[in-house]
């Protein structure tokens, strides 16, 4: 895919114009934008500034200048990587549906050569053509391993001798080599009905290093014996059939593939539709305090989840989780632990986490699930519930919790609060395991050293720190704060 263009980022119809503009504004009216073959985008150019350059997957595509060129210059490196990511996203779900359109209008023009049956009632006509025979057959093994299944047939309905049962069959499938018998009546292999047959010509279909099944001719009576020319020209039909019967189960296969993989993608982009939707609705204001919020799923839709609301008494309520599991599994159970967390009615963390604990045991979802629940009154006092999740931070310094199981996995679950005292200038962080769990090649796993360190900044600043070390998880960052000291 080509290199983003930053006018892509801050076009006329981009929603980030108006907010870049604004900050611009904001920090220093004299800042100005430029992309990479010097055209300005904002502000005027002038003399004499600071540059710092606009970074997208490593390629510079433009430059900020001015006083906080820097602030500017990050932000749109970040805006810059999210509209990347945007854009692999929709031109990957554009190529899979492409394929699959292709693929099956490719299965519908060569579905008469592609069909098994057809292809081995068409390489039996012609055996026959060619070679004399009272009877004959095709028997192909669909799958590995599988039995065989008869797929074409001519003779007298009455008498069939062959059947795929056969030991002449057994023996030349396991061989892999075609054979003759002119002799039917006096070999050991044969069945009663086969030795009624003055002779046979079996030959394997063989395609690479696999044997998929078998094409036979009979005759009765007294007809002349099978000879090698005979042999030559079964055995030439039998690669042929083995060869189509291939293509047409691989063409299959690769029909169903893009079929599967097309749905999966279909499914995907409406799963990550949905609970996007969901997490911009997962924080409500609540007056009195400051709440931050950052969800960077680690692919199109994520395990993990937040909810911040307003208890009944002015008091903040936040839950922070993570669902075991990937993919759309994990992102129904999210939806469904945020549908429970909308209905509940308690204020009490431990009493929420007991709730939803049961709600999940009772729907028996597989896996488990983590989670921090948080209250915080206007007053500064706080107690929270802890379900297996990573502990809260305040200002820095990780808060002690009571051991408990994740939810889920037992009905029942008492989860013991834990109190304490915000006091005005306080910040209370809490996150998933991706931040922590951010791995660098060079530095290992983040940890929790460095998150006590990082849990003093903005949640923003976390969680880009986070991906900037490597994310290997979803993320997910909420700081609380009470308003009254600003951050």
């Amino acid at each position: 895919m080509a290199g983003l263009n930053l006018r892509a980022v801050l076009g006329s119809r981009s929603a980030s114009m108006q907010v870049v503009g604004q900050l611009c504004q904001a920090l220093a009216p004299d800042t100005f934008i430029q992309d990479a073959s010097g055209r300005v985008l904002l502000g005027q150019s002038h003399n004499g500034s600071a540059a710092h350059s606009i970074l997208s997957s490593d390629a510079v595509i433009g430059s900020v200048h001015g006083a906080h060129a820097d602030v500017v210059a990050a932000l749109l490196s970040h805006l810059a990587d999210r509209e990347s990511q945007q854009r692999a996203l929709a031109s990957e779900t554009l190529t899979l549906y492409r394929e699959m359109h292709l693929i099956e209008q490719l299965s519908e023009e060569l579905a008469a050569l592609l069909n098994i049956s057809a292809i081995s009632e068409s390489s039996l006509a012609q055996a026959r053509r060619l070679i004399p025979a009272t009877e004959g057959a095709v028997f192909v093994s669909r799958d590995l391993d599988g039995p065989l299944e008869e797929c074409a047939r001519f003779g007298s309905a009455a008498a069939m001798a062959l059947q795929p049962e056969s030991k002449f069959i057994a023996s030349v499938l396991e061989r892999g080599v075609a054979e003759i018998v002119n002799n039917c009546s006096e070999d050991p292999r044969a069945e009663s009905a086969e030795r009624q047959l003055s002779s046979l010509l079996l030959a394997p279909l063989r395609t690479g290093q696999a044997t998929v099944g078998a094409i036979v001719l009979a005759q009765s009576g007294s007809a002349e014996p099978y000879s090698a020319a005979n042999l030559k020209l079964l055995n030439t039909i039998a690669l042929q059939t083995a060869t189509a019967i291939r293509n047409a189960v691989s063409c299959a296969q690769m029909v169903e593939t893009a079929r599967a993989r097309a749905a999966y993608a279909a499914e995907l982009q409406a799963a990550s539709s949905v609970q996007q939707m969901l997490m911009q609705g997962a924080s409500r204001p609540t007056p009195g305090f400051t709440v931050e919020s950052v969800y960077l799923p680690a692919s199109e839709v994520g395990g993990d989840f937040f909810f911040v609301l307003p208890a009944r008494d002015g008091s903040l309520l936040a839950t922070v989780g993570d669902v075991s599991g990937k993919g759309l599994t994990a992102a129904m159970r999210v939806s469904m632990i945020l549908g429970v967390l909308r209905r509940e009615v308690s204020d009490d963390p431990a009493q929420i986490l007991f709730n939803l604990n049961n709600a999940l045991v009772d729907q028996g979802q597989l896996g488990f699930t983590t989670a921090c629940t948080v209250r915080i009154r206007t007053d500064g006092t706080y107690s929270f519930a802890n379900a297996g999740h990573i502990a809260p931070y305040l200002s820095g310094v990780e808060l002690p919790t009571a051991p408990a199981l994740p939810l889920g996995i037992v009905p029942d679950q008492i989860y013991a609060p834990v109190e304490g005292m915000m006091q005005p200038r306080d910040r209370m962080v809490l996150v998933s395991d991706g931040v922590p769990e951010a791995r660098s090649e060079a530095d290992g796993l983040l940890g929790f050293e460095r998150l006590a360190e990082l849990s003093t900044k903005p949640a923003e600043q976390i969680a880009d720190a986070a991906r900037a070390f490597g994310q290997e998880d979803d993320i997910t960052v909420v700081a609380l704060q009470l308003a009254e000291t600003g951050l």
